[in-house]
């Protein structure tokens, strides 16, 4: 149901309470997560396919996809969908290979040494696409192309079997579509210790990325460290900051757009009653999680975004690059009137698996660095051995390492 608010006086505190409300996310991973991923790494596939058919009904015996059924996934999908699947591929595609383009290395050149800094992906990269109530392609899509882009030599794809006792068609073909083959029929928690652990099957991966409910989420977080993860992502979200000028239909559907998702919510900040008591009266008694706050100007509103931390921030105001400098907490912005979350989350090229419940004060969104490592490679001479030499011995020395100390001082004694 839908709550207007005023950022006044006693009201502040109580919209400051809210927002820290609407970003707390129950993340301790749970006894039965933990059960779960340590069944995974003791019994590999066995352990999979019990989970598989306890938590999803469905009895598997490959995990892996066969070619012969990604094939024929493309009869069972809306035949509509290919010319704007490609579309959406050509742009993701265009937008992450300008980001790896412009991630360049470089060398740093002193007295007597060089250090080399560059890029190297990660070798093998699992993909994890949720099964739930929609046929998310779009995220496979936005986590899958980064990766290849990046140079990843082994993506692998794993998806819960509901459709059928498989993965869903629109995630096969999409999958296919970008040059994926290596797809597993398994979701939630035992997914991920399967791609962190390794089975049978499924060979361990160095990284795992993509959104998906709780109990994958909390395995991830568990995981972290045997394996490489993106972020934790929580339910889906937007705060969209208008002005008096806004359009009340683009506004009410942009926050309807977010609070559709499972447990999504939506924030409207704006400086104007009218428009906030026009979008209450359009949402009507809607069942969503959606709060409207009216501030005193914009400014006000941008400090309450900037605390909110969003993961997705629409500024539908007059001078959108005016705002955006007084906010650094936003992963992903929408600029103007007419830019839609869906547009990025479908269509432009900008990826749209991002940072939720204010985790965006330190994560960014998904990108081709998420696949890549930077290394360094330092090359000295005996000339930087007897010029940096008795300093960095001096230090070694300071901090009781007699040994840190010798290794420089035999090189410049010889």
């Amino acid at each position: 149901m839908a709550l207007l608010l005023q950022y006044t006086g006693t009201g502040r505190a109580k919209v400051h309470a809210l927002i820290d409300k609407m970003n707390w996310f129950e993340l301790e991973t749970a006894d039965t997560i933990k059960s779960v991923i340590n069944d995974v790494e003791k019994n590999g596939d066995r352990a999979v396919n019990a989970y598989t058919l306890k938590f999803d009904g469905v009895k598997v015996d490959k995990l892996r996809v066969p070619a012969a059924v990604i094939k024929k996934a493309y009869g069972r999908v809306d035949k509509s969908v290919f010319k704007p699947m490609e579309m959406a591929v050509k742009n993701i595609r265009a937008y992450h290979l300008l980001q790896m383009k412009n991630i360049k290395g470089f060398v740093f050149r002193n007295k007597g040494y060089t250090i080399t800094h560059k890029y190297l992906p990660v070798d093998s990269a699992g993909i994890y696409i949720p099964g739930g109530q929609s046929p998310l392609f779009s995220t496979l899509l936005m986590a899958a192309i980064p990766a290849v882009t990046a140079g990843v030599k082994r993506v692998a794809l794993v998806s819960p079997p509901r459709y059928n006792g498989d993965v869903g068609p629109y995630v096969l073909v999409a999958a296919d579509m970008i040059g994926i083959k290596e797809i597993y029929r398994v979701g939630g928690a035992q997914a991920i210790a399967a791609l962190a652990c390794g089975t049978q099957s499924i060979p361990r991966v160095d990284k795992i990325a993509g959104p998906g409910n709780i109990y994958s989420t909390m395995a991830k977080k568990h995981l972290f460290g045997k394996v490489g993860i993106d972020s934790l992502n929580g339910p889906s979200e937007v705060t969209v900051i208008a002005d008096g000028r806004a359009d009340s239909d683009f506004i009410t559907y942009d926050l309807l757009a977010q609070a559709e998702h499972v447990n999504g919510h939506s924030l409207l900040l704006t400086d104007s009653m009218a428009l906030a008591k026009s979008v209450m009266q359009k949402l009507g008694n809607v069942s969503y999680d959606i709060t409207i706050v009216v501030t005193k100007n914009l400014k006000e509103a941008a400090a309450l975004a900037q605390r909110k931390a969003p993961e997705h921030l629409t500024l539908a105001v007059r001078k959108p690059e005016q705002l955006q400098k007084l906010i650094t907490n936003a992963p992903a912005i929408f600029a103007g009137d007419y830019t839609p979350v869906a547009f990025g989350d479908y269509m432009a090229g900008s990826n749209h698996i991002l940072p939720t419940n204010g985790t965006a004060r330190f994560f960014s969104g998904l990108s081709v660095l998420d696949f890549l490592k930077h290394t360094h490679v330092v090359k000295a001479t005996k000339d930087a051995m007897e010029r940096f030499g008795p300093a960095a011995e001096a230090l070694a020395s300071i901090e009781t390492l007699k040994n840190h100390a010798k290794s420089i001082a035999v090189r410049r004694e010889k």
